[in-house]
């Protein structure tokens, strides 16, 4: 995909993929919806073996809408490793109260 994609790209794709990702770890719909929002966990989500979620991550997955970013993971194509990775931030985030939500074909967990 790489090749496909510049950084700048991959880097924007792996923030839709946090944006969808941490609306799986809100409880309320009156949380936030923004994509700039989950920037710090990016690193949390890249390649085999990504560093812990930082305790700025884990807010923004404890407040991010889940209804309306996922519809955002529902209608994307992202890697299946970024996929993988942050549908593990809820449970890494201390919000294991949501495992087995699922949203399309994705399910958190548990």
């Amino acid at each position: 995909m790489a090749g496909i994609m510049g950084r700048k790209d991959i880097v924007a794709f792996g923030l839709c993929v946090l944006v969808v990702m941490a609306s799986l770890a809100a409880e309320t719909d009156a949380a936030t919806c923004n994509l700039y929002s989950l920037m710090p966990c990016l690193s949390a989500v890249e390649g085999a073996h990504p560093r812990a979620p930082s305790a700025s991550c884990c807010k923004v997955v404890k407040t991010v809408d889940k209804n309306c970013l996922c519809a955002q993971l529902k209608s994307g194509s992202y890697p299946k490793q970024m996929v993988e990775n942050a549908l593990l931030l809820p449970k890494k985030c201390g919000r294991t109260n949501l495992a087995g939500f699922r949203c399309g074909a994705y399910t958190v967990p548990h």
